[in-house]
């Protein structure tokens, strides 16, 4: 049974996920005024304008209105207290979840991915990001129609570690700025760092042979 410092350490990253996940939702929903009508010379549109109107102006309000509710919906899906107290709303968030993941948020940002910025090294990030995080909406859905509860609950995990790197690759970028770092392969390598080092720790955790409990000054569980 995990003791108090192992309570303690997981509520703290939980609350600073949390307040995180919060943080670029709110800066994203401020941007919008940068974004409707768009201003090109707003620091994500600026150079964009050739190309902006068409496939890719659909794409990216598509992707910009589907992330942050995907971000706060993966916060209140991944709650075990709401999911044991509201389980029927937790099947209905959950349904809205993997629409917008699946026919919104993961097209949306594959298509977006041709016009990385820097050029095909973040474009493939992008585009195999956005791939994977369909794979796993797409997988945790079906186990969790067959039932496969706790199979259902490490897919959806996976996938809000991938959505989460829309905050990891956004504190990277707040970094640059403060040490003014401004290599032009810093943004290409942030790209992939902000979600294959997450989803590797995740991982990591889930293994057997991961420490947990030594963390916490226990022995682990011996069969």
């Amino acid at each position: 049974m995990p003791n108090l410092s192992t309570i303690t350490l997981r509520r703290l990253l939980t609350g600073l996920t949390c307040l995180l996940i919060a943080k670029v939702v709110v800066l994203t929903l401020i941007s919008y005024r940068d974004y409707i009508p768009p201003d090109f010379h707003a620091d994500f549109l600026f150079g964009r304008e050739p190309y902006f109107y068409g496939s890719y102006a659909w794409a990216f309000y598509v992707h910009i209105f589907a992330g942050p509710v995907t971000l706060v919906l993966g916060v209140i899906l991944l709650s075990n207290r709401f999911r044991l107290r509201f389980p029927r709303w937790h099947r209905i968030l959950g349904r809205v979840q993997a629409v917008c993941v699946l026919f919104f948020l993961a097209p949306s940002g594959l298509w977006m991915a041709r016009w990385a910025m820097t050029g095909a090294v973040a474009g493939s990030s992008f585009a195999m990001l956005s791939i994977a995080t369909g794979l796993c909406v797409a997988l945790g859905w079906r186990v969790a129609v067959q039932r496969r509860f706790a199979v259902h609950q490490r897919w959806m995990q996976r996938c809000f570690v991938l959505l989460c790197s829309a905050v990891v690759i956004r504190v990277m970028g707040g970094l640059t700025i403060v040490t003014a770092a401004d290599a032009p392969w810093i943004y290409p390598l942030s790209s992939w760092l902000s979600w294959t080092v997450p989803l590797l720790i995740y991982e990591a955790w889930q293994h057997p042979g991961w420490p947990r409990k030594n963390l916490a000054g226990s022995t682990p569980h011996q069969s």
